[in-house]
């Protein structure tokens, strides 16, 4: 049995047809692409891609954000709350490690910048990897002497990283060069040259995240004759504090468009997958790592300092699989998480499964989706790292409780926030939340002070997560007060 993962990073559900609108955004939803009762972007590709596969409504983000979840999922132990963006642990056996010790061919085709920066070196276990350069604020850049005018006033973007992409992207001529275009081109040269072998391909396209800055034709199907600021990579913050209405709604036409071109270049792939005559024995995974706020609950961006919680936008995660003689076009609502792929996808290979992971298969969903997986699902950021505190979200798919451990940061001493591009109009918004998903979809009502034993309930999940093992003594106190205290 072959295995393609295909991470598509912030890719949020609600611009995905196969998903329709799957969380509503709450107030002023009519204004975003695609109305407030449809996809908010055409992904013709992924659409397809659900019509043969089990695509799974509550998936649900782990450790957050970016390489916490590719930790997860690439060791199937949890980071949150125990590590965050450091570097993987080498003594841990990875998911490809497994792979190639079984005699895969394995290989990695990459943008995302922090796989190979940072001390991460998420390349472990793969025998090949195409790093594809100059994605986001990455180091790299093609020609450092030009002088490339923004595209928006400098309060409303991330100057460095948006000046760094520019002077990285300045040799682009067609819809191929762009980067992430370029990932699946590359993914479909090494099926070309490996398509015999079994392997273990995985490929982390970092669209459509920010910067969104796709060939105008995209962008005209979402918001044509736009004639304004283009906020291709906008602060974090309270949107309407450093934008208008009308630019909130065309920097969402910007990643709706992204998300359609990056559905035609995963189309491309797919279509040689099956070219290759890879259908009948190869099992297929697309998925995303979390979403991005374009307005919901005020917000703009990703939970980042002391920005935000972790709404439903955010945590819900595209996930599809398919296999061979699988279920096709069905769907699961079960919880599954980043930790439950590295022995999901050990099982289904045959594949032994190593003893200290943290996830659990859910290969009896994927032989009947009707089955359950999960009682809870804890998404969550670390607090032992310099971005400040982030809260937790746990789940059981009925309610959900925003959990902020270490309210006043009395360990660290102050708020933290020390983020080197503009996090604009933060306040300090440190209030556990507990939401009722069947009447409150959009997470508006906060209904904890009167539902305190359901407050409990969730928490005592995310209590004995932490007690799990290896969280730092002084932070796993910040999470002991019961919600609401």
């Amino acid at each position: 049995m072959n295995v393609i993962c295909i991470m598509l990073d912030s890719l949020r559900t609600d611009h995905v047809g196969a998903y329709g609108k799957a969380h509503t955004g709450g107030k002023g939803a009519e204004a975003w692409p695609g109305g407030s009762g449809a996809a908010r972007a055409r992904t013709p590709a992924i659409d397809r891609f659900a019509e043969h596969s089990l695509t799974f409504d509550r998936a649900y983000a782990g450790s957050f954000p970016t390489l916490p979840c590719r930790r997860d999922m690439f060791t199937g132990r949890w980071g949150h709350p125990f590590n965050t963006w450091d570097e993987m642990e080498r003594h841990l056996p990875t998911m490809a490690e497994s792979f190639r010790g079984s005699g895969y061919t394995t290989g990695l085709i990459f943008d995302t910048p922090m796989f190979m920066t940072q001390g991460n070196f998420l390349d472990r276990g793969f025998g090949s990897i195409e790093w594809i350069r100059g994605q986001g604020g990455e180091p790299w850049i093609a020609d450092a002497t030009l002088d490339i005018p923004l595209p928006a006033a400098e309060h409303k973007v991330k100057i460095d990283g948006l000046k760094r992409y520019m002077l990285n992207q300045s040799r682009r001529r067609y819809e191929c060069d762009y980067l992430g275009p370029r990932v699946f081109r590359e993914a479909t040269h090494w099926l070309e040259k490996n398509y015999q072998s079994d392997f273990f391909l995985w490929i982390d396209c970092w669209d459509p995240h920010e910067p969104w800055d796709p060939p105008q034709y995209y962008i005209d199907m979402y918001d044509r004759g736009w004639t304004g600021d283009e906020i291709q990579f906008p602060c974090y913050g309270f949107s309407l504090d450093f934008m208008t209405e009308a630019e909130l709604n065309h920097t969402r036409a910007l990643y709706a468009a992204e998300v359609t071109m990056t559905d035609r270049w995963l189309g491309y792939f797919l279509d040689t997958v099956d070219l290759l005559g890879l259908n009948e024995d190869t099992v297929v995974l697309l998925m995303s790592d979390h979403g991005h706020y374009f307005g919901d609950h005020g917000l703009q961006g990703k939970p980042w300092g002391d920005l935000g919680q972790l709404y439903e936008p955010m945590i819900r995660q595209a996930f599809m699989l398919r296999r061979p003689g699988g279920p096709a076009g069905e769907r699961s609502q079960a919880l599954v998480q980043p930790v439950d792929l590295f022995p999901t996808l050990c099982s289904m290979a045959g594949l032994p499964v190593p003893d200290d992971v943290h996830g659990r298969s859910f290969t009896p969903v994927i032989e009947s989706p009707t089955s359950a997986h999960r009682e809870f699902a804890i998404s969550g950021r670390n607090l032992n790292d310099h971005w400040g505190t982030v809260p937790a979200s746990v789940t059981d798919g009925t309610w959900s409780l925003q959990y902020w451990p270490n309210k006043d940061l009395a360990y660290k001493g102050k708020p933290v926030r020390q983020e080197t591009y503009p996090c604009t109009g933060m306040p300090e918004r440190r209030v556990d939340e507990l939401f009722d998903l069947r009447t409150d979809p959009d997470q508006a009502n906060n209904v904890l002070q009167d539902n305190p034993q359901e407050g409990a309930r969730l928490h005592a999940a995310l209590r004995e997560l932490v007690e799990l093992g290896g969280t730092v003594p002084e932070i796993a106190r910040t999470y002991e007060p019961p919600p609401g205290s």
